[in-house]
């Protein structure tokens, strides 16, 4: 498992601990445009003394984007873990096209104006109340949105998804979540996007979720 952890921060362009349980590990592909993940779970102690692990991951193979599950004993896990890692690197980078890479490199800078320290990111959820301020937030990101509501129809079934799922969702993918979604509307308009920043000043967002939002209005090219 330690070396797991290790391994996945080593890779942190492209990989993700999301849940970091003594006996079960998750790890994600960063990019939002697939749903791979890779879990070490149930360590069992067999006949023979050896300790063996369950592994379920996705994609199966170069081929196959199904899951699949099987049982391996502890010395062959990061070999799995590795085998799958370049897969998944692979992927990105056989499939992102130009568009696409420039939307990942806009929610990782915005990912980066996160902070979290929260040691439990990885396996709860923001506190009621913060959760609350960011549900408020995103009610007011709709009614800007819906200003011209055809043109930000996409944008705004994004916000309505991410406003819905909050309660179920840990810290961690809560900002990755929103992480994307700014990047998503970065890419379509900077003044939207600074007006959509100017709100979350007012609704003290940057207080529930430690996000730098004054940092990030001072980067866009305009006053």
């Amino acid at each position: 498992m330690k070396k797991a952890r290790s391994f996945t921060e080593s890779n942190s362009d492209i990989l993700e601990l999301t849940k970091n349980g003594a006996f079960e590990l998750i790890i994600e592909d960063k990019s939002n445009l697939s749903d791979f993940k890779f879990s070490i779970s149930e360590p069992l102690q067999n006949g023979s003394n050896t300790i063996v692990f369950k592994l379920d991951y996705n994609p199966t193979n170069s081929i196959l984007t199904n899951p699949r599950s099987v049982r391996t004993q502890e010395n062959s896990v990061m070999t799995c873990l590795e085998e799958w890692t370049e897969l998944i690197r692979s992927y990105n980078e056989v499939n992102l096209t130009p568009e696409e890479h420039i939307l990942n490199e806009y929610e990782k800078e915005f990912y980066t104006n996160f902070e979290i320290i929260d040691e439990d990111a990885d396996s709860k959820p923001y506190e009621l109340d913060k959760q609350i301020i960011i549900h408020n937030y995103f009610t007011n990101v709709i009614k800007l949105l819906k200003v011209d509501e055809e043109e930000n129809q996409e944008l705004i079934q994004e916000a309505e998804i991410i406003q819905s799922e909050i309660p179920n969702m840990t810290k961690k993918v809560t900002i990755k979540r929103i992480s994307n979604f700014f990047a998503k509307v970065r890419k379509k308009s900077l003044p939207l996007l600074k007006e959509i920043l100017e709100l979350g000043k007012k609704e003290v967002f940057k207080k529930a979720v430690n996000f730098l939002i004054e940092g990030m209005i001072d980067l866009l090219p305009f006053g």
